[in-house]
């Protein structure tokens, strides 16, 4: 876990022997992992709260969104309540912020998407556009094979460039290329992490499964977000209307269990507009922290359910975690 000291907040480290503190007079930092557990060896996280060493505080970003897909800020704790296997546990750290994000792109450039890699290319474009200077990002293309068309970079435009002259061809191996791009956003120089595809959802030639691409994420310190475009079926076999249906579906769940947002997308002006608020949810996150209960932790699998208690607000909070 990667952590920097910055002025009124305070470092957590996990699993991170600091020496003996007394007393600390500074707030948690609101780090950008989707459910991260944080050792505290001696810290004040509210002026009523006092924790035993080693204490784990569980911190979950969080995105609202009104019922048009319109992110929404300024909400205060006591708008939230947060649930871990059913019991509501009580929110022992609050906090918005934005921080630099390292992002991994998923492009898709195979020959089902011929119709559409002008809109993907304007939803690439203003995704580039609404990055942060310090932000970083890498591109993964999706075709017969993953490939890695561009590393970690801090100039966001040059993903742009990488397919602005890249015609769609080739099979669909969308779940490939996402796994692959799960590995290479572990390193990543940032903590807040998230991955984007852009993609009809088809996918015909991947060797992954998909179950194991869902356990991947949920498991991994980002969320998804996927920008899916759908294209009236036309002349198109039933058995590539299947592929579609199941690839949009598995980018839904990507989304939603991991915490981001689904986009589902027509034209090229819907495509751009998604990549908007796609980077409005990556940067307007709330953080909520609380500590889990007691019991068997190594290997235990712990659901999580964020609620906003305002009519017609969505909270967007990962599914779940594995306590170590």
């Amino acid at each position: 876990m990667r952590s920097s000291l910055k002025s009124t907040r305070i470092v957590c480290l996990r699993r991170s022997p600091w020496p003996a503190v007394t007393c600390v007079l500074l707030t948690l930092v609101a780090t950008a992992l989707p459910a991260r557990v944080v050792t505290l060896p001696f810290a004040a996280i509210s002026e009523d709260a006092a924790f035993r060493a080693d204490a784990s505080l569980v911190l979950v970003p969080v995105t609202v969104t009104d019922r048009n897909g319109v992110i929404v800020n300024g909400l205060p704790r006591e708008a939230f309540t947060l649930k871990e296997n059913g019991v509501e546990q009580r929110i022992r750290s609050f906090s918005v912020e934005e921080e630099p994000v390292s992002i991994a792109v998923v492009f898709d450039l195979s020959g089902s998407m011929k119709d559409s890699l002008g809109g993907a290319r304007q939803a690439l474009r203003a995704l580039t556009a609404s990055a942060n200077p310090d932000d970083e990002a890498l591109l993964e293309t999706v075709s017969t094979h993953p490939k890695s068309a561009l590393g970690f970079t801090s100039d966001i435009g040059e993903l742009l460039s990488a397919v602005a002259f890249e015609k769609a061809h080739g099979d669909t191996a969308l779940v490939d290329s996402v796994e692959q791009s799960l590995d290479h956003i572990r390193s990543a120089a940032h903590a807040r992490r998230a991955l984007i595809v852009i993609s009809d959802g088809m996918d015909n030639h991947s060797r992954h499964a998909q179950g194991e691409l869902l356990k991947r994420a949920m498991e991994a310190d980002l969320q998804v977000y996927t920008i899916s475009i759908f294209n009236p079926p036309g002349n198109r076999k039933a058995a590539q209307l299947m592929e579609e249906q199941h690839g949009l579906l598995l980018m839904q769940e990507l989304a939603e269990r991991t915490g981001g947002l689904q986009f589902m997308v027509r034209s090229d002006e819907d495509m751009r507009q998604a990549a908007v608020r796609v980077g409005a949810a990556m940067r307007n996150r709330y953080c909520i922290g609380y500590i889990p209960a007691a019991g068997e932790r190594s290997g235990q699998w712990r659901r999580i359910q964020v609620k906003v208690a305002r009519a017609g607000l969505k909270a967007h909070a990962r599914i779940g975690y594995r306590l170590d």
